[in-house]
C-alpha cells in the first residue's frame, strides 16, 4: 500500500563551515514552506499520538519552479487584462478565461466537459481553474478545466508572462502601470 503524503517542504541546505546565508546553516525550512512545515508538524503530532512515529523522508533538489512573484504579477495582469477585454465594464470576461485561453494557447491542457453541475466543487479539488461556461438542462453544465501553470519551471513561466504582456498590449493596455510593471519585471527577472 503506497503510503500517504504528510507535507511537501522545501528547505535550504548550507555545507558545514560555511558561512551562513540569511541566518541559515544546516538544514532549514524554506520561508516560503513556513506554514506547510507548521501543519506538517501538527499532522505529525495528531498521528503519533504521544508515541514515536516512523516516516520516510525523501531529499531531492528542487526543480527551479516558478516564483510567486511571477505568479502574483501574472494574476494582476490577468485582472488587467479581463478588464480591457470587457471594456472595461466589470462582470465580462473574467481573468481565469484569460488564464485558460493563455494556458491552451501555451500548451497546456485545458479541455472542456460536460459535467454535473454538483460535480465542480470535486473537479475544483483536481484542477487550478474551473470555469462554467454554460449551464445545461437536467443539473449539467459545460466546463473548462486546467491543470494550470503551478508547474511551471521559472523560465515557461517567464515566456507565458511575456506572453500576457503581449495579449495587453494587443488589447490597447498602455498606462504607465503596465509600462512600469513591464519594466519593473523585466530587470527583476534575470531571465530575459
Amino acid at each position: 500500500m503506497a503510503s500517504q503524503l504528510i507535507a511537501h517542504v522545501a528547505a535550504w541546505y548550507i555545507p558545514t563551515g560555511q558561512p551562513l546565508v540569511n541566518d541559515m546553516d544546516g538544514l532549514t525550512i524554506d520561508g516560503a514552506y513556513r506554514l506547510e512545515a507548521q501543519r506538517m508538524h501538527a499532522e505529525l503530532e495528531r498521528r503519533a499520538r504521544g508515541q514515536p512515529l516512523c516516516v520516510e523522508i525523501d531529499i531531492r533538489p528542487v526543480k527551479n519552479k516558478r516564483t510567486l512573484d511571477q505568479n502574483r504579477l501574472m494574476w494582476a495582469l490577468l485582472n488587467r487584462l479581463a478588464l480591457a477585454l470587457s471594456g472595461d465594464t466589470p462582470g465580462g470576461v473574467t481573468a481565469e478565461q484569460c488564464y485558460l485561453d493563455l494556458l491552451a494557447e501555451f500548451g497546456a491542457e485545458v479541455e472542456t466537459w460536460r459535467v454535473p453541475v454538483k460535480a465542480l466543487p470535486a473537479l475544483r479539488n483536481t484542477y487550478r481553474v474551473v470555469q462554467m461556461v454554460e449551464l445545461l438542462d437536467n443539473g449539467y453544465c459545460m466546463a473548462r478545466l486546467g491543470l494550470g501553470s503551478s508547474s511551471f519551471t521559472r523560465q515557461q513561466m517567464h515566456d507565458f508572462i511575456e506572453r500576457i504582456f503581449d495579449r495587453l498590449a494587443e488589447a490597447g493596455v498602455d498606462d504607465a502601470e503596465t509600462t512600469e510593471q513591464y519594466r519593473d519585471w523585466r530587470r527583476a527577472d534575470g531571465l530575459h
